[in-house]
């Protein structure tokens, strides 16, 4: 018997696991079996695993099997010393959430509780369940020589130990992995106690089933398989008499009590001590909430405390066990329009192939899924994993669309090698499958084949069943007489399961009105600020929801707008945009036209507008882009003609001829007001007819027109009236001979003394005080016995009667 060494924990809190002490005796040590047992094969209607395959299969659904994954955790309840009742692998710490650890239950702990509960050990129906082990009781004798108790054990195997070999107890185990669900004793050398049970200590203790999601107990129906059912202990099950719910090798040493001592139990025995042998394996189909057994030391020795005892779980079916109904997962694709995996179809097969024996074995074996018609199923997404772990068996597997239908995959897997087939059985595949829209996908929310959700915690969502007959597992075996057995396996609907739900946020879209007109010239975001209710209607969603509304319309960005100068058909793009940012652009087709707009001319005098006096000149009839020549309208120029009549000067040059437009036809004429001479008299006439030898005085001379100062000017200055003498009274003979009256002429300008004229000589006729008026008439001040011109001629200075006349020229001034 080899020994093993253990360490205890130390007070700092660093434990190293210890090992299980496994008996490494090999096959040949066979015990006698005790009178009262039976050998099973014998038992009524016991099922024989012969090596040559079976006639008849159990259903899938019972081949549930517990499988160490890297979703594996444990949950203990019910230790003395929850330090030091724990070991831990060597090198890890007791808080490693990733070492193996084994969990020492203590006989004399009065714990109400003794328990492991295993999360994630195994699927049941498609759905993650949690193997529970309660410790119902411990009748377990102290050691004989240190009054201690045994512990008894639960291995805690942790997944990444799952394919290491150190610290190994017995070359009869070969990987961390075949110790999951162990159960029993161990040893710790280092410390000088082993746990070694005296005979007909027992352990009483059952399994439990629940939903790992829920909660919930599940009533389990399965297989157990018992391994390592040998000469050290006796194993007792619940039994309901029927012992074709039991399987065993051919070369079994398995033996049962033939009485057994408890109604509705079964006691197991061997008649070898080996560990992890194939004899030593039997497989029991069961229903139920709870699975009952227990341990019981047993030997054929005399021995006090003569060893150990420890039961092991075995994923390998001593039956063929079908491929279980294949279980869909649908997934919830929550990606919006602007992620890349948008619209994309994503879900899970999860198939189950239970760990069947050589000869059991399936033969052929696919998986057929179908998506909607208008998805394409990526062949190159396909990935196929082992469930619970990080194993890829892609590889496995022949896929493939059918050649008839895009839309349905085809998985084949490839049995032709040993290989392949040892690979392919006792596994849990875990089947991704990812599919896109095709060309066909056209959204329709009254089309049930897209099934959207309108309203709910589904609000938004696109839903597909994808179970049912849209995905099956079919296979084929050979039976132990040779003939071929197969069979279609259609995946179970499952509510709240099975159906992939795909966002599909709403796309916008709209009519464009007809016989859209834009004015020629017309600022369209200016003009037409709100396009939606301008240019089109029936504006929408295709989803009808309103989580996609309301849809906003703006000017296209990146195209650019209509040039409305041109006259004709163009195309304006506006984009729609829904509450999601979903955006769609539409082309709308507007003809520019020309239309009526108003023409105004308007007349500015010295910095302001006289409308009462000149008002605009308004014309509303025109067409835009129709020339105009403001030359060619009478009322303009006959204004304009008034204006500068008036006294005013045009100072600036408007363009008088130019096409119409939207904006831009009111021109302006400017004016400024001056300082003038609105009236002169051409003829000063002072009426002397006869000659005289005397002084000739004339006090008042006849006008032909008024002499009148005008000033328009803006503000009012005072001005000057000066008059100059340009050619003296003048008598021409027909002969040609001139006589000259000089110095004759005479201005009175109210003063006292009168103002000579000189010829050439400018003399100042008065100062305007009037800075308020716009018109002066000078000659309105002038009269006989005041202001005026005065004609003075000395006696005999008229020599040769006639005309005589002269010129004067008048110039006002502004005064400084």
């Amino acid at each position: 018997m080899k020994k093993n060494k253990w360490r205890a924990s130390i007070a700092i809190g660093f434990m190293l696991l210890g090992i299980y002490y496994i008996n490494s005796s090999k096959d040949k040590a066979i015990l006698a079996a005790p009178e009262n047992y039976n050998d099973i094969l014998l038992a009524p209607g016991i099922n024989i695993a012969n090596g040559v395959g079976t006639e008849t299969e159990i259903p899938g659904d019972f081949g549930t099997m517990f499988k160490l994954t890297k979703d594996v955790s444990y949950e203990v309840k019910g230790l003395k010393d929850p330090v030091n009742d724990v070991l831990v692998k060597t090198g890890s710490g007791i808080n490693d959430p990733k070492a193996s650890k084994v969990f020492r239950f203590s006989p004399d702990n009065i714990a109400s509780e003794k328990s492991v509960l295993v999360k994630n050990a195994g699927l049941y129906n498609g759905r993650s369940i949690d193997l529970k082990l309660v410790i119902d009781k411990m009748d377990i004798s102290p050691d004989e020589t240190t009054g201690k108790y045994p512990y008894v054990n639960f291995m805690a195997v942790n997944y990444n130990d799952k394919d290491k070999t150190d610290e190994f107890p017995s070359t009869n185990i070969k990987v961390w992995n075949e110790m999951f669900l162990m159960f029993g004793s161990a040893t710790r050398s280092s410390s000088g106690f082993n746990d070694a049970y005296a005979i007909g200590d027992k352990v009483d203790y059952h399994y439990e089933f629940f939903d790992h999601e829920t909660g919930a107990k599940v009533d389990f129906h399965g297989t157990w398989n018992f391994n390592n059912i040998n000469g050290l202990k006796a194993v007792t099950t619940d039994f309901d008499g029927d012992f074709s719910n039991l399987y065993v090798l051919k070369d079994t040493w398995i033996g049962y009590l033939k009485d057994t001592p408890t109604a509705g139990k079964l006691e197991l025995y061997g008649t070898n001590t080996t560990v992890n042998s194939e004899r030593s394996l039997l497989t029991q189909l069961f229903s139920g909430k709870t699975f009952y057994t227990s341990l019981e030391r047993r030997a054929a020795t005399t021995s006090v405390r003569p060893s150990q005892m420890v039961v092991m779980y075995g994923t390998q079916s001593l039956a063929r066990i079908a491929p279980a109904t294949p279980i869909v997962y649908g997934v919830k694709n929550e990606a919006t329009h602007t992620d890349a995996s948008y619209l994309d179809l994503t879900y899970s097969i999860l198939q189950t192939i239970p760990d069947n024996k050589i000869e059991n074995r399936d033969d052929s074996f696919k998986i057929e899924t179908e998506v909607p018609s208008f998805y394409d199923i990526d062949v190159s997404a396909i990935k196929v994993f082992e469930y619970g772990t990080d194993s890829d068996w892609t590889s496995l597997f022949k896929i493939e669309k059918d050649p008839s239908n895009a839309s349905k995959l085809i998985l084949k897997a490839d049995l032709s090698t040993a290989a392949n087939a040892e690979n392919f059985n006792g596994k849990v595949f875990d089947i991704k499958i990812k599919a896109k829209t095709n060309t066909s996908f056209n959204f329709n929310k009254n089309d049930t084949a897209y099934g959207y959700q309108a309203s709910g915690a589904d609000n938004g969502y696109m839903t597909f069943e994808l179970a049912g007959p849209k995905t099956s597992a079919s296979y084929t075996y050979t039976t132990s007489s040779g003939g071929t057995l197969s069979d279609t396996l259609e995946s179970k609907i499952i509510d709240g399961q099975t159906k992939s739900k795909v966002l599909y946020e709403g796309v916008p879209n709209a009519d464009s009105k007809e016989n859209i007109k834009i004015p020629v010239g017309a600022n369209l975001t200016t003009d037409y600020p709100d396009p939606g209710d301008s240019f089109l209607e029936n504006i929408r969603v295709d989803t009808e929801n309103l989580i996609d509304q309301p849809v906003v319309v703006t000017y296209t960005k990146g195209k650019a707008l209509p040039d409305t100068s041109v006259l004709g058909e163009t195309t304006l793009w506006l984009t729609l945009t829904t509450a999601k940012n979903v955006t769609k652009d539409i082309e709308v087709k507007v003809t520019i036209v020309p239309t009526a707009a108003e023409l105004r001319v308007k007349y500015k005098i010295n910095g302001s507008y006289m409308t009462d006096k000149y008002p605009d000149y308004v014309d509303s009839t025109q067409m835009i882009g129709a020339p105009i020549n403001l030359k060619q309208i009478k009322q303009v120029t006959d204004r304009l003609a008034a204006i500068t009549e008036a006294g005013y000067t045009q100072t600036n040059t408007p363009t008088e001829e130019f096409t119409l437009s939207v904006s831009g036809n009111t021109v302006i004429y400017e004016f400024e007001g001056a300082l003038f001479l609105a009236s002169s008299p051409s003829l000063l006439d002072f009426g002397i007819e006869e000659a005289s030898y005397k002084a000739i005085r004339v006090n008042e001379a006849k006008l032909d027109k008024a002499l009148i100062i005008k000033d328009t000017r803006a503000i009012k200055q005072k001005w000057t009236l000066s008059a100059k003498l340009t050619q003296d009274f003048t008598l021409t003979e027909t002969s040609g001979t001139k006589k000259v009256l000089s110095g004759i002429l005479r201005y009175n300008d109210g003063t006292d003394e009168e103002k000579k004229f000189n010829l050439s000589e400018n003399l100042e006729l008065l100062i305007d005080e009037h800075t308020t008026s716009t018109e002066y008439d000078v000659s309105k001040t002038w009269n006989p016995k005041g202001k005026g011109f005065k004609l003075d001629v000395p006696g005999d200075a008229v020599k040769t009667l006639g005309k005589y006349q002269a010129k004067i020229e008048f110039t006002v001034n502004a005064t400084p």
